[in-house]
């Protein structure tokens, strides 16, 4: 019986998904692992060579008795991934390749002072010059009849709002007010050539703590960023929620006092900040806040733990997660005391609580998270299903990254 398009489709599909997670493999290797004919796979192995999309390479031994079979590997130059973590003090960018080797990582200034036309294009400009590091590799077969040159490009762009399924509408953007609605994004998107994706800073984050971190193990995870300001991002069974609107997981704006004080107002930098200097406080950070001993320091502190308390009881009500996962820079301030006396806040009225853990990736998570959707992405592209292209555990080339900003 002759192959059917949709058969042909999910015989590449499954062939890739391993290919793409990394490693050497022979046909004969792609044979188990996938289980499809050695007919099968040669025909799609020939196929991936004649697009260019994989290489030859060098003889791997296989097997008990040391038989031999011919490499077969991703031509990982033919996509690069560009994830950004627009915030409103830093902005964070993170490329690497198709296979997730060889990361470019750096950090600027978020230009805060822009218009929202002249900030996309600033941005645009740097994610640009992130996709042209991408060239065809040392041992790329450009001979082999079909092969072709061109590299496929995905940035997810991760922002401090709320931002609807469309993946254009951004609303509670307080620290980059310009960014609301979507000539930010609509602008962005024509500037920049390949798939162009939006999402919520602190839901990229907690996609790359479920990938890469501290939310590795768990099937529901909160995300708690706490920086400028605050955000929440949610898991359910490892699926990120975010809703109509995007306002899944934005306990940012609960009121928390009856001076109608939010979250937000209370717990990010700028709060924490602006109710020192209210204070009399004579500070230069808000962890400087946390450290001072003056009765009006402890009394600016006692509101930020308050503030966090009421977060984490909302979302113990909502999703009974199995952690939180905190970040941001002002997290580095919830010592183990603080985060003891959180727990104890909500188990003074409910039954469970959720562990409270710091982030394993600190302030790169965002930008992991969002490099790491933009490899989906790239992955559907080349017909890749979309589950199992969300799937792929690829061994992603990160550590020489994360370690020097551990905390």
């Amino acid at each position: 019986m002759a192959e059917t398009a949709d058969a042909r489709w999910a015989n590449r599909s499954s062939l890739l998904a391993v290919l793409l997670a990394g490693g050497q493999h022979s046909r004969a290797g792609l044979t188990q692992q996938t289980g499809l004919s050695a007919a099968t796979v040669s025909r799609v192995v020939e196929g991936l060579l004649d697009e260019g999309l994989v290489r030859e390479g060098a003889v791997l031994q296989t097997g008990r008795r040391g038989r031999q079979g011919v490499v077969i590997e991703v031509a990982a130059e033919r996509g690069v991934a560009v994830g950004v973590d627009l915030g409103g003090t830093t902005c964070r960018f993170l490329a690497t390749d198709l296979l997730g080797r060889s990361p470019r990582y750096h950090e600027e200034p978020t230009p805060r002072h822009l218009a929202a036309d002249h900030l996309a294009d600033w941005l645009a400009e740097r994610v640009r010059a992130l996709y042209a590091t991408a060239g065809p590799a040392a041992g790329a077969d450009t001979t082999r009849p079909g092969a072709a040159p061109d590299v496929l490009r995905a940035g997810v762009i991760g922002l401090p709002g709320a931002v609807a399924a469309d993946g254009l509408e951004v609303r509670g953007a307080t620290n980059l007010p310009q960014i609301e609605g979507d000539l930010f994004t609509r602008r962005l998107r024509r500037a920049l050539e390949g798939t162009v994706a939006f999402g919520n800073d602190a839901d990229l984050a907690l996609e790359g703590e479920l990938r890469h971190g501290a939310a590795r193990t768990a099937d529901t995870a909160v995300m708690f960023t706490v920086g400028a300001g605050f955000g929440a991002g949610v898991a359910v069974d490892r699926h990120i929620r975010g809703g109509p609107t995007g306002l899944v997981g934005e306990f940012g704006f609960l009121p928390v006092d009856s001076d109608d004080h939010t979250v937000e107002e209370l717990v990010g930098a700028e709060g924490l900040m602006r109710a020192a200097r209210e204070a009399g406080l004579d500070v230069a950070t808000a962890a400087d806040v946390f450290t001072d001993t003056a009765p009006a320091a402890r009394a600016v502190v006692e509101r930020f733990e308050r503030a966090l308390g009421i977060a984490l009881t909302a979302v113990t009500i909502a999703y009974e997660p199995e952690l939180v996962v905190l970040g941001g820079r002002v997290s580095a301030s919830i010592d183990a005391a603080m985060t003891t006396r959180l727990r104890e806040r909500v188990r003074r009225r409910l039954p469970a609580c959720p562990e409270l853990v710091h982030s394993e990736l600190a302030d790169l998570a965002g930008a992991l998270g969002a490099v790491s959707r933009g490899l989906t992405a790239l992955r559907v592209r080349f017909d890749v299903a979309p589950d199992a292209a969300a799937a792929v555990r690829a061994d992603l080339d990160f550590a020489a990254l994360l370690t020097p900003r551990a905390h």
